[in-house]
């Protein structure tokens, strides 16, 4: 199963990860309030779907 997530400008916004630690300018907020970058986000989507389990 392939989705697709599209993030317009107002989802996102600039400082550091609190993943990975990396400064980006692609950082949204999660649902418990932590700022995460966009490849931290799809990494553990990828995992959540793929991965877990095995």
């Amino acid at each position: 199963m392939t989705t697709e997530t599209i993030y317009t400008p107002s989802d996102l916004h600039t400082g550091e990860c609190e993943w990975c630690g990396e400064k980006s300018s692609e950082l949204i907020y999660t649902e418990d309030g932590q700022e995460v970058c966009i490849d931290c986000i799809e990494s553990e989507k990828f995992y959540q779907e793929t991965m877990k389990g095995i």
